[in-house]
């Protein structure tokens, strides 16, 4: 920051004097507005452009003309003539073209000066504590004194500022963190940088801001602060959208609701399957991996409309499949196998995406037991894998695993290693820039009434956050700004009173987040018969649940429930869907339209539904 911006608090050369006045302590702790101070409303300043990059306008300040941005300290402490003690300084800058050091976007800094600490955050992330060996003054006075704001001449590019505030008294961060864009977190900006005034012909100084104004295509991207008045145009839905205040906002697009769903196609697979992944190769189509209970797994490719079958992937008791990329080329299949191999051994495999043969190939195998799933994610740039270990033998209290990716040996290894008991599924999400890892736990060896676990992600590893009671599955969506978690509860029993307990018609739970409490909170109940799992998708500017219903006690025929969200009502079924021992749905899409598939680990036999509309 010192080598772009400047800000100066110059004193007099002279101390006035004093006397024998008695000096009070500064009370008001409100936010200073620095860079409103020098900017008036208008913008009308010689030396100050105003440009809107990425959705976000800032100030062009240059070098040239200093004393022109620089104000009188007597006008923001005018209650007080000391500088405070403690204090933070935020400001919120863009910094172009100056490779490796900065990626030419918004970042949000906060200094914190506390009893000779100073402590730097970026973007609401850790912050970097220095020592200082001299603390900052308990009595600097103000009299006389000026603040500077300005660039610094030998910077080299052109850099933006959006925000520079001064905080008296305390430690900015947890005003601004979380934040839902951390790169763009706001205590304080200038009315000039919130609504443009005035015009190109009644004031040559204001500049209209650069607009970088672009049409994003595919899956619904984030609507952020940096996203403000860019386009997102969805195929599937045939609609223009434009990102509006966090929300995207339908500008062309056919109000589709969901009418019925039928029956599209009868995709025969080589045995029961576990588990469903379908996933796009850029240039060479949508694909659909099952994990078959036999030996043998398949992955489809969606071919004039229907699946049909592309490659044969040897498996053991496959679980699950997990699709995820590294870099733009590297894609991969990870699945999960419950059974040994041929040898007595058990192995997980990863297979890799070869572009010149267009198959599948063996990449890497790490050591499982009984896995039941792969969860792929990323943090600040780290490629990580987390498979979910079942049980070892007879002996369902063990360890999962956290894989890393080793950019230098090009595999995965082991980074961490969390208690589980009967694993049976990871599910990855953020919350602004803090990272979670939730696992959902089914059975101790006795009883199924046992807690599954989120985990945060601090300091390099993932900590406990919050347990919960139960889980066979994990479902993480949004709702604007809500965020929630569905648990998908199969049974309950307890060998102690199998008799009494042993129930699968239970209740599977939403929870929502509360930023308050930093806490999620039960939501709703919704009763389910032995649910092993959720889907959420929507349709036209409705959302829906989809739970996969397994068994009721009696029957693996039961029928599996698209609920729709209705506000206040939470979510209300709408459409029953008859299944036989469903175990995994997944939504996806073409420009033919939306559809549903689910797979049946008591048949061989998946299905995919099409969503009509109207």
């Amino acid at each position: 920051m010192s080598a772009l911006l400047r800000l100066c608090f110059v004193l007099p050369l002279v101390a006035p004097s004093h006397g024998t006045q008695r000096w009070e302590p500064c009370t008001d702790l409100r936010p200073l507005d620095i860079l409103a101070e020098v900017v008036p409303s208008d913008g009308a300043t010689s030396g100050i452009r105003i440009v809107q990059v990425h959705g976000a306008r800032g100030l062009q300040l240059s070098a040239a003309a200093p004393h022109v941005m620089s104000f009188p300290a007597s006008r923001i402490f005018s209650q007080c003539d000391l500088f405070p003690e403690e204090f933070s300084i935020v400001v919120t800058l863009r910094v172009p073209h100056l490779p490796p050091k900065v990626d030419s976007r918004w970042h949000t800094l906060v200094l914190a000066v506390s009893a000779g600490i100073f402590s730097l955050t970026t973007d609401c992330g850790l912050p970097v504590d220095i020592m200082a060996d001299v603390p900052f003054p308990a009595t600097l006075s103000v009299r006389g004194a000026r603040f500077f704001v300005g660039s610094r001449r030998r910077a080299k590019g052109l850099f933006l500022v959006r925000q520079l505030v001064l905080l008296p008294g305390s430690d900015a961060t947890p005003r601004l963190c979380p934040s839902r864009n951390a790169p763009l977190a706001v205590l304080s900006i200038p009315r000039v940088l919130q609504a443009l005034t005035g015009k190109p012909e009644d004031n040559e100084v204001l500049k209209y801001p650069e607009t970088n104004i672009r049409v994003t295509l595919g899956p619904r991207p984030p609507c952020t602060e940096m996203e403000d008045a860019q386009f997102w145009f969805d195929a599937s839905r045939k609609g223009l959208y434009l990102c509006v205040g966090n929300e995207w906002v339908s500008v062309l697009a056919a109000k589709e609701r969901l009418d019925y769903v039928e029956e599209h196609q009868n995709l025969f697979t080589n045995s029961e399957t576990l588990g469903i992944e379908v996933f796009r190769i850029p240039q060479v189509g949508l694909f659909v991996a099952t994990a078959n209970r036999k030996a043998t797994s398949a992955v489809y490719k969606w071919t004039e409309g229907k699946f049909v079958s592309y490659q044969n992937i040897p498996t053991h008791q496959a679980q699950a499949w997990r699709h995820f990329t590294i870099g733009k080329k590297a894609i991969f299949l990870a699945v999960a196998n419950f059974e040994p191999d041929e040898k007595g051994q058990e192995f997980s495999v990863i297979y890799k995406w070869s572009h010149r043969k267009l198959k599948f190939t063996p990449y890497q195998s790490i050591a499982t037991h009984s896995a039941r799933d792969w969860e792929a994610f990323e943090v600040d740039g780290e490629h990580f894998l987390a498979v979910a270990n079942h049980r070892e033998g007879d002996n369902h209290n063990i360890d999962s695993v956290i894989y890393k990716w080793n950019p230098a040996t090009r595999l995965f290894e082991a980074n961490q290693t969390i208690a589980t008991s009967g694993a049976y599924d990871w599910e990855f999400f953020s919350v602004g820039p803090y990272s979670f890892l939730v696992v959902a736990n089914t059975f101790n060896g006795t009883s199924t009434k046992v807690h599954s676990h989120l985990y945060i992600r601090l300091l390099g590893s993932f900590q406990l956050f919050q347990s919960f009671p139960g889980a066979a599955d994990w479902e993480v969506f949004h709702i604007g700004e809500r965020i929630f978690l569905a648990v998908a509860n199969s049974h309950s029993y307890d060998v102690e009173m199998q008799v009494q307990n042993d129930s699968y018609v239970i209740n599977s739970v939403i929870y929502e987040l509360n930023v308050t409490a930093q806490a999620f909170v039960k939501f709703q109940d919704i009763l389910t018969c032995s649910a092993l799992d959720w889907e959420f998708f929507s349709v036209g500017e409705d959302y829906f649940l989809v739970v996969a219903n397994s068994f009721d006690g009696r029957s693996f025929s039961v029928n599996s429930i698209i609920y729709r969200w209705q506000g206040y009502e939470g979510f209300v079924a709408v459409h029953s869907l008859p299944t036989v021992g469903c175990r995994d749905w997944e939504a996806f899409s073409t420009t033919a339209g939306a559809y549903l598939i689910y797979s049946s680990a008591k048949e061989p036999l998946s299905r995919v539904l099409r969503l009509r509309t109207r």
